[in-house]
């Protein structure tokens, strides 16, 4: 099989009474994006023995596969989930270029809304 290409992982820190609701959330989306284009793979795993360690990432075969699914309407559910954690997760996304953290996404989102107003006033 052919290594991914970008990697998002996103781990919470969350009280143990927390984690089976984000884990089944987590788990949920994870089916959902496992049916995206240029999606390798989706897992959840979870650690309570370290305060309880909620682990997901998602494999991509590009990089531009990876942006695709950090557009808003793709993204959103998942923003949600971290925006609503009481401590906020370590977000990393290991690229072609190297390491980004959840700025990445804002940069992807910026540069999606701006070629799609380009696109709009070329009409």
């Amino acid at each position: 099989m052919v290594p991914p290409n970008a990697r998002m992982t996103i781990e919470w820190f969350v009280p143990l009474g927390q984690a089976r609701p984000l884990t089944m959330a987590l788990h949920s989306l994870a089916a959902e994006v496992r049916t995206f284009h240029g999606c390798m793979g989706c897992s959840v795993s979870t650690d309570l023995a370290s305060q309880g360690t909620v682990r997901y990432i998602e494999d991509w075969r590009t990089e531009d596969d990876l942006r695709g699914r950090l557009l808003p309407e793709t993204f959103a559910h998942l923003a949600t989930l971290i925006e609503d954690a009481t401590d906020p997760p370590r977000v990393e996304f290991r690229l072609p270029s190297g390491t980004r953290g959840l700025n990445y996404v804002e940069e992807v989102q910026q540069a999606f809304a701006l070629n799609a107003r380009a696109a709009h006033s070329h009409r």
